[in-house]
């Protein structure tokens, strides 16, 4: 009798958990459905905390898409359906992406159209970078066709009008290497050519910077580019690209775009060089993709965490409150202090990111380690004190 009762209730609780299953709302539905297709378990799946998640995600991807920021929505969309998947999101999205790809046509029609206005005034440089943003939009056959002639037509045919580091025939050498390959078009004439663009770039660079000089920044830009065309498997000029690029903030979002690219491609053919990689991470974050730009500085400071440092302490700290990924950042703080307990601004980080959680104990006992400590730097000790008096004045108790 006793066994039969046993087998009664655990029948009922079997029943009770499908029926849930089968009548539960929509948005509940799928998440079942994963955790029976996947044979996990509900506390392996923890379904509650995933479903939490995924509402935050789908939330900021609402306000995203509010403000018509529709890539970075689709983005925070599909967070949210790795947490907890959902039909009706899933469509959504796909109407999204339509949208967004009308948008980015409509964008590459308009930077062709100001390329073609830039062309016509014959400022070939300018019109170059407009094409090639164009181009990233929508691929177009004929613009590349187009594209190509005009590059053909500055680099061999023109000779730049800017005197470089004050020699009016700064870019004879450029000429006299494109001889070279004329008569012999060897792979070693070809590296040559985009050694001497590479270096012309960074001449431009600099230029440009001292003297504020709009068309020395777009022909850098034009070298550089030129350069990764030439040698593409050099990571160095893929950098420098990239960093040109970060450099003309008149471009907006699409520059930026570029720029990233430019120093993924840097970092892929170079993963273990660490400078990369935070050039990457800081080229995310003034764009606002807080989590690649994590995903960068966390893979450079595990590999080396000697190369932690206050500025890119403070943007990491940033991005993660930014991104609301407090657990990650006091994980990542915390793995930092394990090896290096004396790295003060990676500890003033953690107590900000434990504060956010509301773990005000540990929180102000991490302040008060730097505020006693003999050989903390004078300007670190006094950022803990005011966040630690300031803690303190809100009710947070040591």
């Amino acid at each position: 009798m006793h066994k039969q009762i046993i087998i009664i209730l655990v029948f009922l609780l079997f029943l009770f958990f499908n029926l849930q299953a089968i009548m539960g709302s929509d948005i509940e539905s799928p998440g079942i459905c994963h955790a029976q297709a996947t044979g996990t378990t509900a506390g392996a799946y923890d379904q509650k905390n995933n479903m939490e998640i995924a509402k935050k995600f789908r939330t900021e991807g609402e306000v995203l898409q509010k403000k018509g920021q529709l890539a970075a929505a689709i983005d925070k969309y599909e967070l949210s359906q790795r947490y907890y998947p959902d039909t009706k999101l899933a469509d959504h999205v796909k109407v999204l992406r339509n949208a967004l790809a009308k948008q980015y046509m409509e964008v590459a029609k308009k930077l062709r159209a100001e390329g073609a206005v830039l062309q016509q005034q014959g400022k070939i440089e300018a019109a170059i970078v407009k094409y090639e943003q164009s181009l990233k939009y929508y691929p177009d056959p004929e613009l590349d066709a187009h594209l190509a002639k005009l590059q053909d037509a500055l680099y061999v045919s023109k000779k730049p009008k800017i005197e470089l580091e004050g020699v009016p025939e700064g870019f004879r050498n450029e000429l006299a290497v494109i001889e070279n390959i004329k008569k012999d078009p060897s792979r070693a004439n070809i590296e040559a050519l985009a050694a001497t663009r590479y270096q012309y770039a960074l001449s431009l660079t600099k230029m440009a910077t001292k003297k504020n000089d709009e068309d020395a920044q777009m022909l850098a830009l034009v070298y550089a580019k030129s350069a990764t065309e030439l040698a593409p498997n050099n990571p160095d000029y893929w950098s420098l690209l990239g960093q040109t690029y970060d450099r003309i903030g008149a471009d907006g979002e699409m520059a930026g775009i570029m720029a990233e690219d430019a120093l993924q491609k840097a970092v892929e053919l170079s993963p273990e060089n660490n400078i990369l990689r935070l050039l990457l991470g800081q080229s995310c974050y003034r764009h606002g993709n807080f989590s690649s730009a994590l995903v960068q500085f966390e893979a450079a400071l595990k590999r080396d965490s000697k190369k932690i440092s206050p500025p890119t302490v403070a943007t990491m700290c940033s991005a993660y409150i930014l991104d609301s990924q407090y657990d990650r950042g006091v994980a990542f703080f915390r793995s930092i202090l394990e090896k290096q307990p004396d790295a003060d601004s990676a500890r003033i980080a953690l107590a900000i990111l434990v504060h956010r959680q509301s773990n005000n104990v540990q929180a102000m006992e991490e302040l008060d380690w730097i505020i006693k400590k003999k050989g903390a730097s004078d300007e670190n000790r006094a950022y803990a004190l005011t966040l630690f008096e300031e803690w303190k004045s809100q009710g947070a108790k040591p």
